[in-house]
């Protein structure tokens, strides 16, 4: 028998694509009353008016991109109103956000054209119909400037924009801030119950019926809900699956579960040491000054800018390092609460 001989196993996936992070469900479970939120919020664009801005924020893994983008997604099948995504994290700078609007209008005449040049050819097109502008990750944008363009020049539109907490449109130019007036809208974390509830429909379009017992679903689900980040769970269901592969079985046990969550740990673990110096040492400042706000640790950290500071904070949250969390602060408006983010073993549930 060969390495590769594959003739007798029918393998435990029956739709792997179901666990990839870009995978949008047919029905978004538990976020019915956002979506309808983000949809009212366009909908003045069908009278040819400009709909209303919207800012979406809440924890990373709970839904708030798939949520947005299954609204857009149907806008585009059912409407003539144009729908534009850009995740910042992948497009952070003005020039690259203008050149991804151009690639989705299809305009191809960008060679040796700047920024500025590049919107005065697109704004044409973009006027010609209504659109909808989403910027998710947008606190990972270099300059805020693209979005005071973006709300002058563009006619008829809805400008979304996401972000895991308030404090970066707390802090928004003034100038800006005051065009944008945009609702606001947060998610909440899901409890226990909506995690399984997503996690086992899930399972039900990713693995082969009946293969996914309801103990390992259970033992994932709880790790889920302890993070936090519904990204992990689907991870971990992808895990078991290779996992019961790699032992050639047919049926994905406990077992699978527990050695998927200790797998984390230990990818965790070792990223933890793999970071670059500066965020290896804001880390470690964490560790022992947990709970402090982020104005706290930077006075203590003292290196460069607050705004780049902040940047290194958002890049240890979405690597589940740290956790970060607005609180008020009575007369003084609201402050951000930085906690070190300490992954518990299986035994600690």
């Amino acid at each position: 028998m060969g390495f590769f001989d594959n003739s007798e196993k029918k393998g435990v996936f029956l739709n792997p694509i179901a666990l990839d992070y870009d995978y949008q469900p047919k029905l978004i479970l538990y976020r019915e009353n956002q979506q309808h939120f983000i949809a009212n919020c366009i909908k003045p664009l069908f009278n040819e008016r400009s709909g209303r801005n919207l800012f979406l924020f809440g924890k990373p893994g709970i839904g708030k991109t798939v949520a947005c983008r299954h609204v857009l997604k149907e806008l585009e099948e059912e409407t003539e109103i144009f729908p534009i995504y850009i995740n910042c994290w992948k497009k952070n700078t003005s020039y690259k956000v203008v050149m991804e609007i151009c690639s989705c209008l299809e305009y191809r005449f960008t060679a040796n054209k700047s920024t500025e040049d590049l919107i005065e050819s697109i704004l044409p097109l973009l006027n010609k119909k209504s659109c909808v502008i989403c910027l998710d990750e947008v606190d990972k944008l270099d300059n805020p400037d693209l979005i005071y363009t973006l709300i002058e020049d563009v006619h008829r539109k809805t400008i979304i924009l996401i972000t895991n907490g308030m404090d970066w449109i707390v802090k928004l130019d003034s100038r800006i801030k005051s065009r944008l007036n945009p609702e606001l809208l947060e998610f909440k974390p899901y409890d226990y119950g909506e995690i399984f509830g997503i996690l086992k429909e899930r399972v039900s379009y990713a693995f082969v019926s009946g293969i996914f017992s309801m103990r390992a679903l259970e033992t994932i689900a709880k790790r889920t809900y302890q993070l936090e980040d519904l990204r992990t769970g689907v991870y971990l269901l992808k895990e078991c699956g290779d996992l019961a592969e790699l032992k050639n079985k047919n049926i994905i046990e406990n077992e699978e579960a527990e050695n998927a969550i200790l797998k984390l740990n230990e990818f965790k673990t070792k990223n933890d040491g793999d970071l670059k110096d500066d965020l290896s040492e804001i880390l470690s400042l964490i560790k022992v000054n947990s709970s402090k706000s982020s104005s706290e640790l930077f006075d203590i950290y003292g290196k460069g800018s607050y705004k780049n500071f902040k940047r290194k904070l958002n890049e240890l949250e979405k690597n589940r390092f740290i956790s970060i969390k607005e609180e008020n602060s009575g007369g003084n408006g609201r402050k951000t609460i930085i906690n070190y983010e300490s992954l518990k073993t299986l035994d600690e549930f």
